[in-house]
């Protein structure tokens, strides 16, 4: 994802000195032309992202420069200092996130209008890079649709940074002033050390936990720093150098800019050690300068159209992502019609950015420093700030509330372990006479959020980076006729809904064992890819701890029954997998505890959109959003290894003729949206699936 800094992003800031360096005006050109290309046609730049680096380094680079001639020595000269970010960044920024708000209004289904509420609040605050890092560590939110306002994370570390260099710097002033001689040393020697640790860490971070690096400030700060030491170093020796080593250095930063974009791509470990290159290569751009010559870029750097992108590029940066991940699917179907869709939005965007520039920002620069540069902060700062998350909040109160209707009518239909007739699974029961045209009981915007919470990584379900063996308890939990226990992955963690339902009818206590990507086996299974950053060994050697743990507590744990079920996650392993599942069964039924194995449910992996979401933007026809169990069925070891076994403790059931006929697995059945993501029940339909459930559970404890 893509990002801009704040004051490379303004066209009065590229000044250094009182010389205008229209050198860093054409660099902010190239940068945000690489970021706008990279995120309208991802194939034809892969690596246009490292666009954001190269903003990174000239913000580090021109902010150092003004605190070097206006270093912060009292409470005022650091208010005055913030007073400038905000009154030159919030106000177009707000106005781009109400903008964003109001395309999400006008293009997306409600089923996207919370996540949307909650993304602008962070946007808001800064703090959309931590969010970020939240969601792509999140098990359900892991291949979720990107956010509207994702590209604000890297205006959230830029932020950050503008927070905490100004104190970086005044150490160095503290520590100078009685020898004033030596300050630009100490500042040098603070940032090449906070340069150097956050590259560090960045370094650690990349390899360990990919989606935190690539988002995470202290991983990036590195880069803003650099920017700072070479902005430092003109300071101590102004001097660049004669012109011709000067072109030649102009003409190898852009080179390695073109390279950055063509062999930097997407599954290239980021930042880490390939960030080197379009930041090393923007330094050197901005210690070139403006060369004088036959043979040097200066001509083109000047040329009157790559200035005026150079002068709206921060305004570029808010609206293009918006416009490009809203529009064309709202507009079009079809890879040529939003081709032509986004080639009419790039004038678009060149109108939108011009007016922020020219009647937004530029008007608000033009102010002086002192009482007035503070008021006109405080102006600029608590309107701005009131409108969004006013906006973000009254968004989020009308899906809350809608909601809540929702799930009133929810408990009301499906009371008791039985549902209503016709009311979600209910509705698939032989001979049920069913109007396959009844309006939906539940919404998108609900299904989004009916999510069990055994399938919530940090709640009940153990997800990687692992810790301690987390387990929940359903049901009746003071005086328990007998206890239940459910083992599996997140594919069993959806079943807990309807299992306590019946725990609750019966005065039961289920507790769950469930370990996302692991598998409940007594053996290890391969795990297929790393997940948040945690190695595949690792995660193999987590998950034997945890199975470990689990089929301990659960032979000690004095169980009447298990309820198993997983979701295979490496279909090739049908053969393996059936034989280590086998020895599952025998340590279970050697423990004397009869087992209920639930076949894996059907999974809409095939989709390109999660149900919520497909089921809103097709809200006239849901049946667009239905599979078929050819394609949505998929193999179950476990299930393969219980028909084999002659254990007059294993048993097994199939609910999957309540979620799919012999043709058609429906998005909705029974009025109740299926899916919560792309394979998870919601707790709704899991609800629903508590008689059925619930029979075959008697059934297996009577004839053990």
């Amino acid at each position: 994802m893509g990002g801009h800094p704040e004051l490379s992003a303004t066209s009065t800031e590229q000044v250094v000195g009182t010389q205008i360096r229209r050198d860093i005006q054409a660099l902010r050109a190239v940068a945000v032309s690489m970021v706008i290309v990279y995120h309208f046609w991802p194939t034809v730049l892969p690596g246009g992202f490292v666009g954001v680096d190269v903003f990174f380094v000239i913000s580090g680079y021109l902010i150092t420069s003004h605190l070097v001639r206006h270093p912060p020595t009292s409470v005022r000269g650091f208010t005055e200092f913030w007073s400038r970010r905000v009154v030159r960044l919030i106000p177009a920024a707000a106005a781009a996130m109400l903008g964003t708000l109001a395309l999400v209004l006008l293009t997306q289904s409600g089923a996207e209008w919370l996540l949307a509420a909650k993304h602008a609040a962070a946007s808001m605050l800064y703090v959309e890079n931590w969010l970020l890092i939240r969601d792509a560590t999140d098990y359900l939110r892991a291949d979720a649709e990107p956010s509207p306002f994702q590209h604000f994370w890297s205006l959230s570390v830029e932020e950050q940074f503008y927070l905490v260099w100004p104190f970086l710097i005044g150490v160095a002033v503290l520590a100078t002033r009685r020898r004033p001689a030596l300050r630009l040393r100490a500042m040098l020697a603070v940032v090449v050390l906070a340069a150097v640790a956050s590259f560090g860490y960045g370094l650690h971070l990349t390899w360990s936990n990919p989606p935190a690096a690539y988002f995470a400030s202290p991983a990036r700060m590195w880069e803003l720093a650099i920017g700072g030491a070479l902005a430092l170093v003109h300071a101590l020796r102004p001097g660049r150098g004669p012109e011709n080593v000067r072109a030649a250095l102009s003409w190898a930063g852009f080179c390695g800019l073109a390279l950055s974009c063509v062999l930097i791509t997407g599954s290239t470990p980021f930042p880490g050690w390939a960030a080197l290159l379009p930041t090393v290569a923007t330094l050197a751009l901005l210690h070139a300068g403006d060369p004088d010559g036959r043979f040097t870029l200066r001509r083109l750097m000047h040329a009157r159209p790559v200035q005026l992108v150079g002068d709206v590029s921060y305004a570029a940066y808010l609206w293009h992502w918006p416009l490009v991940l809203l529009v064309p699917p709202a507009l079009a179907s079809g890879t040529a019609a939003e081709t032509a869709v986004k080639l009419a939005l790039l004038p678009v965007l060149a109108v939108v950015s011009w007016i922020s520039t020219v009647h937004l920002e530029n008007p608000l620069r033009r102010v002086r420093r002192g009482g007035s540069l503070r008021l006109r902060a405080v102006v600029c700062l608590v309107p701005s700030t009131v409108l969004v998350l006013g906006a973000a909040f009254a968004l989020h109160t009308v899906v809350v509330q809608r909601n809540d209707a929702v799930q009133a009518r929810i408990d009301a239909l499906t009371a008791g372990v039985r549902a209503q007739p016709c009311v979600g699974a209910a509705a698939m029961e032989k001979g049920a006479d069913c109007d396959p045209d009844a309006p939906m009981v539940t919404t998108p915007e609900f299904a989004r959020t009916d999510i069990p919470t055994t399938i919530q990584a940090g709640k009940c379900l153990n997800w990687p980076p692992f810790g301690d063996l987390v387990s929940c308890s359903f049901g009746d939990l003071e005086r328990p006729e007998l206890k239940v226990a459910v083992l599996g992955n997140s594919h069993a963690g959806h079943l807990v809904p309807a299992l306590e339902a019946i725990a609750k009818e019966e005065h039961w206590q289920v507790d769950t064992y469930a370990v996302g990507v692991c598998q409940p086996t007594t053996e290890p299974v391969p795990v297929p890819d790393p997940v948040n950053g945690v190695s595949t060994e690792q995660i193999l050697r987590d998950c034997e701890r945890l199975t470990q743990e689990e089929f301990d507590g659960i032979t000690s744990g004095d169980y009447s029954l298990v309820v198993a079920s997983t979701m295979d996650l490496e279909p090739s392993h049908e053969v393996p997998a059936t034989n280590v599942y086998a020895s599952t069964l025998e340590t279970l039924t050697d423990a004397g505890i009869p087992v209920l194995v639930v076949r894996d449910t059907p999974a809409p992996l095939d989709f390109s959109q999660d149900t919520p979401t497909c089921l809103g933007v097709n809200a006239s026809d849901p049946s667009l959003c239905d599979g078929t169990p050819a394609t949505w069925i998929r193999q179950d070891p476990l299930t393969s290894a219980a028909e084999e076994s002659d254990s007059p403790l294993v048993h097994r059931v199939d609910l999957n003729r309540f979620v799919c006929t012999r043709t058609v697995c429906p998005a909705v059945i029974g009025g109740i949206i299926v899916y919560a993501d792309f394979n998870h029940f919601t707790s709704s339909f899991s609800r629903t699936l508590a008689p059925y459930l619930g029979r075959a559970m008697l059934k297996a404890m009577s004839a053990s």
